[in-house]
């Protein structure tokens, strides 16, 4: 395949690009850099697709390159499908009907056919501790897992999760009409005492035993220091080993990273619903929690557990590792999503 990468620079943290860019990528892109001998070529005219060589928003700051219009309008010039990486926190939308862009966080009721939610992918030492983990036969009890931070140091975030009821923050995330209305920074607040409120929920619920490593007093997985993201991962993958469900709430984007985990651990992820896009949606098990209904997420677990045989549950989460191999893996999403687009004509994007 003939690609354009408008000169993209050797560090471009475009993930799509890195078959083409592959010096200092994690190893969990390694298959994906050596099955896929792409040919780089200096001129869009001469390409089957051309990928913006930057993301369309600062994964730290969000600030939006406005560059990307004019690779817009190029491939549109030479009529050439044009992919655009927008993965970040950041739910702004970008009506470009003749791009295919690469989000995170989009919401269910506002997708465009133009927009594929791309998966959160994991280092490759935390993939690999979770492709090792045992699945355990049924237990007396379901048992959930949590491993992550309920606070923030925003001040914006701190204030909106302690300000709006819980009322309030279930009626603006329940649908992305509403939540995209709103400050990111509120949002993420939100989106804190959500999280909070499911872990109370679920720690008093003699029905569930629940495992929750609550993160609030370490440095954030994020901080400069690798020996604290080592631990952290550590306490991840301890803390997963120990349960058959995870709770997959969002964070500052309408995504959860925990959920891509859950299913590479072939665990079942027990997801609170704020109007979320969930990638191979029909080949995955998995419980969905309405965020209107979260007093009600210990009855979901309980009902899940109590109807499936210890059959059915192991074949489940295997079933969910074999899916997340098999297609949400970068190899096997990056490729698949590559190769679509370069067969697309670009009259039937218009």
């Amino acid at each position: 395949m003939k690609i354009f990468t408008f000169n993209a620079a050797n560090d471009t943290r475009v993930e799509i690009l890195w078959s083409l860019r592959p010096k200092n990528r994690d190893n969990i892109f390694s298959q994906y850099i050596t099955e896929n001998k792409y040919t780089e070529v200096n001129s869009i005219q001469d390409c089957q697709v051309a990928i913006y060589p930057k993301k369309a928003f600062n994964p730290e700051s969000l600030a939006f390159d406005s560059f990307v219009y004019d690779a817009v309008e190029e491939a549109e010039k030479y009529q050439k499908p044009l992919i655009i990486d927008a993965t970040c926190d950041s739910d702004v939308f970008l009506d470009i009907p003749t791009a295919r862009i690469l989000r995170c966080g989009l919401y269910k009721s506002l997708q465009q056919s133009f927009e594929t939610e791309c998966p959160f992918w994991s280092n490759f030492r935390t993939k690999n501790s979770l492709d090792l983990l045992k699945i355990f036969p049924k237990q007396k009890k379901p048992a959930i897992s949590f491993c992550g931070t309920i606070s923030s140091v925003g001040k914006l975030s701190q204030i909106s999760k302690f300000l709006f009821p819980i009322k309030t923050v279930k009626s603006i995330l329940s649908s992305g009409q509403s939540s995209r209305k709103v400050d990111i920074r509120l949002k993420e607040g939100m989106s804190l005492k959500l999280r909070e409120t499911a872990l109370k929920l679920l720690t008093t619920d003699q029905r569930i035993n629940s495992y929750f490593d609550v993160t609030n007093p370490d440095q954030s997985y994020y901080h400069d220091d690798d020996s604290n993201r080592v631990r952290l991962e550590k306490l991840f993958v301890n803390n997963i080993s120990k349960c058959d469900y995870v709770l997959c709430s969002r964070g500052t984007g309408n995504y959860s990273g925990r959920f891509y985990m859950a299913l590479n651990a072939g665990r079942i992820p027990v997801v609170i619903d704020t109007d979320v896009v969930i990638p191979f949606e029909n080949k995955i098990h998995l419980i969905k929690v309405p965020v209107e209904s979260i007093e009600r997420i210990g009855d979901y677990v309980s009902e899940h557990f109590e109807k499936t045989s210890e059959l059915e549950l192991e074949t489940m989460k295997l079933e969910n590792r074999y899916v997340y191999h098999q297609y949400i893996a970068p190899e096997k999403f990056l490729t698949n999503f590559l190769r679509n687009v370069s067969e697309y004509k670009f009259d039937n994007i218009l």
